[in-house]
């Protein structure tokens, strides 16, 4: 299965390679757990912030939140809707197509809990 990836840019020096879109090959069977763990987020993917502290947020192509990803947390907190295998955002051609909103240093437990609370 085919993951296109892109995220907002975090600077203005950051706008020159957006939408920062990268794609990789993964097993059909991948959850959003080990797709978000193969993309290497939050360190490798992701650009990081001086302060140490910036979240985001996982969106599937259909705008659907899946996580949420912290620079000063080791992992992402899945969202209910982020359960389970990634094939189910799949388009017809079996592609996945994840987005990382940058909310900048917004505290990322309340941000969790929002899109928790919106189901």
């Amino acid at each position: 299965m085919r993951i296109e990836l892109t995220r907002d840019s975090v600077a203005m020096g950051d706008d020159v390679d957006a939408p920062h879109a990268v794609s990789l090959e993964v097993p059909r069977d991948t959850s959003v757990r080990q797709a978000l763990a193969a993309i290497g987020v939050p360190r490798a993917y992701l650009a990081t912030i001086m302060s140490g502290r910036a979240t985001w947020i996982t969106r599937a192509g259909d705008g659907t939140a899946l996580a949420v990803v912290a620079q000063q947390w080791p992992e992402p907190r899945l969202l209910p809707a982020g359960e389970g295998p990634l094939a189910r955002f799949a388009d017809p051609a079996g592609t996945v197509r994840l987005d990382f909103e940058y909310r900048q240093q917004r505290d990322p437990d309340a941000e969790y809990e929002h899109l928790a609370q919106q189901g």
